[in-house]
């Protein structure tokens, strides 16, 4: 849980009436919050209206509009209690309001009801979102989540990078260990993808069999190549047996492109990372191509 609150005495009552249910964490204005979701997505956040720089309401229209944090129950604690301060929360895309001063009894109550639901919809979200077999998302909410974030770069003149990763000679390490040790191995790259991704907004999928896909918001060429060179020194330190490989262990090539200037359609931006792929591996394999 996030409270948002520069009032200490404030921040003080809602962590210790929620402290035993919650890891809480406390920031003292908009900035510092938008910032600390940037870094680490809370369940629910508790949020003051008044505060500078930047303040409650303005803090939750930025995380209401960003695809990344929309989700997040965000409950305005004040004690400006107005018909017009109601509308402006609502209005902010807020999910409830408490007046200060409040009971401890119907805090407790307000965030459990929105953490219900949050938590529902999450685990609805992960059952049509989810690949069953390595724990990342799938190719159907892959092809969700680029659209949706190529708009968001083509309407904030940003770049994006993508990135399509296939496990090398990965046919003869089934044929040599078994499909069971090949689906262990699944498990194991997307694990290994997932942790050389380091911002909430940066995803990994399932692209298709031994193929993995990267989505990398707000990112130039130069980020892309890195977040790759990262990629395929993390799988190396892996040291995954494979004699049927001549590098004698697991290895991955990797196909990049990017969106920039509108100039590519997602299904251009797939293909032209699918094209670079290729080479990766025309080229020997166990290298990038972007």
């Amino acid at each position: 849980m996030l409270i948002v609150e520069d009032e200490t005495i404030s921040a003080v009552i809602a962590m210790s009436a929620l402290s035993d249910s919650f890891v809480t964490h406390h920031v003292t204005d908009g900035q510092a919050a938008i910032d600390f979701c940037a870094e680490s997505l809370p369940d629910i956040i508790l949020m003051d209206i008044n505060m500078k720089p930047i303040n409650g309401l303005d803090a939750c229209r930025v995380l209401k509009n960003d695809t990344t944090t929309s989700h997040i129950p965000i409950i305005f604690m004040t004690a400006d209690v107005n018909p017009t301060t109601e509308d402006q929360c609502w209005d902010a895309g807020a999910n409830d309001f408490i007046n200060k001063p409040y009971s401890i009894k119907t805090l407790r109550n307000r965030v459990n009801s929105h953490l219900s639901v949050k938590l529902l919809t999450d685990k609805l979200k992960e059952l049509v979102t989810i690949d069953g077999m390595t724990n990342i998302l799938n190719r159907r909410y892959l092809d969700y989540y680029l659209d949706e974030q190529m708009r968001l770069a083509s309407r904030n003149k940003a770049s994006l990078g993508f990135l399509l990763i296939d496990i090398d000679y990965f046919k003869n390490f089934n044929d040599t260990f078994g499909h069971l040790r090949g689906d262990e191995v699944l498990k194991i790259v997307a694990k290994s993808l997932q942790s050389s991704l380091s911002r909430p907004s940066d995803a990994v999928a399932r692209f298709g069999g031994e193929e993995f896909a990267i989505v990398l918001p707000d990112t130039q060429h130069d980020g892309l190549v890195h977040v790759a060179k990262r990629i395929l020194n993390n799988i190396e330190e892996l040291a995954i047996l494979h004699p049927a490989s001549p590098f004698e262990k697991l290895t991955v090539s990797i196909g990049g492109s990017m969106f920039e200037d509108k100039q590519l359609d997602q299904l251009q931006l797939i293909e032209k990372a699918d094209n670079n792929l290729y080479k990766a591996k025309a080229n020997g394999r166990n290298q990038i191509k972007t």
